[in-house]
This record gives structure tokens, C-alpha cells and sequence, in this order.
């Protein structure tokens, strides 16, 4: 008789992120996890004691590899600030599971309900980082530029995401090019 495999918190955490990203997050649950994992869901329900638990820990791995992503994109013709945009976009296409979960349903929603917007926050960081002339703003007015930017890149990215828009990296790196302009140039930073 073969020996029994081992089950760890690491194992059903990566099963369970492995399941959102291809799938998404509607098909997570202890059932899908024992399944992937060739086991029973009395090893998950030892570890964890609830599937929120699961998600949230899910979530966070989430928000790390697509930090991770969005940051691997670099074309030395554009400013910092255009690849991590084009990096955004680019995870939008690849990771249509962990994309949809970040972004685009409920499960976004209820994990910010208990816990701070860390996807978000070190976008915003990033972004103050890698324009210099942001930090010559208030600190409202760089988040306004922000918010009017991500809000623009996530239309793009939806779009892209649900496959309801043809747009090359080319195409969409002009159109967010064109938008970060005029949203530099209104706050006087041109």
C-alpha cells in the first residue's frame, strides 16, 4: 500500500489558486480543492476553518502574482508608468481567471469588506514612484490622476478580459498614452 500523501495548509492553498485561475473563483470550494488534491475535504476543513478563509488567503496570493505580472512588462520606449499600465493589461489578457476574480465580481467586493485594498494601494504607490511629477500634487489630486487612469485602464482590461474588444498591446498602449496626457496635462504637470 502506497503511503498516504501529506496534506499541507501550502498544498491546499495552491490547489485552491491553481482552481481560480483557471476557473475562477465561482467554482472554488472545499469539494473542488479535495478533488484537485485527490483527497477528502476533512484535511481543508482541518487547516481552514471556513472557505472564507480559503478565498482570503487565495485573494492575497492573487493580488501578489498580479503585482508580480503587471511589473514584468518593460519596453525601454515607454515611461515606467506606460509598462506597468501595459503590464496591467497584459495580466488582463493572460489571467482571465485571477483578472475576473480581482476585478470583476463579488469576491473583490467581500474580501474588501474585511480587509484593506492592498492591490490597489501598492498601484497607487507604484504609480507616485515611477512619475516624479506626481509628487509635485497634493496627495488627493495624484489619487484623482489615479483613480481617472485605473478606472480607464480597467475598461481596457474588461474588455480585453471578456474577449468584447480586438485591441493590440500597440493600440491599447496609445489609447492609455493619450488618456495619461490629458490627465497630467489638466492637473498642470505638462
Amino acid at each position: 500500500m502506497p503511503p498516504k500523501a501529506v496534506i499541507t495548509k501550502e498544498k491546499v492553498l495552491n490547489a485552491a489558486f491553481e482552481i481560480v485561475r483557471g476557473h475562477g473563483v465561482e467554482v472554488l470550494s472545499a469539494r473542488s480543492i479535495a478533488q484537485k488534491l485527490k483527497c477528502s475535504t476533512q484535511p481543508i476543513y482541518s487547516m481552514y476553518a471556513s472557505m472564507e478563509e480559503v478565498k482570503d488567503d487565495v485573494y492575497n496570493r492573487a493580488v501578489d502574482f498580479a503585482l508580480a505580472r503587471m511589473n514584468q512588462y518593460y519596453n525601454e520606449k515607454n515611461s515606467a508608468a506606460m509598462n506597468l499600465a501595459i503590464g496591467c493589461l497584459l495580466f488582463a489578457q493572460e489571467e482571465k481567471g485571477l483578472f475576473k476574480a480581482l476585478y470583476l465580481t463579488d469576491y473583490r467586493r467581500q474580501f474588501l469588506a474585511r480587509n484593506t485594498d492592498k492591490l490597489s494601494e501598492e498601484l497607487f504607490a507604484a504609480f507616485l514612484r515611477i512619475d516624479n511629477r506626481l509628487s509635485e500634487l497634493e496627495e488627493s489630486k495624484a489619487k484623482n490622476v489615479f483613480f481617472k487612469l485605473i478606472t480607464y485602464w480597467l475598461g481596457i482590461g474588461t474588455r480585453i478580459n471578456t474577449n468584447t474588444i480586438e485591441l493590440d498591446i500597440d493600440e491599447a498602449t496609445e489609447m492609455l498614452e493619450e488618456m495619461y496626457i490629458m490627465l497630467t496635462k489638466k492637473e498642470g504637470l505638462l
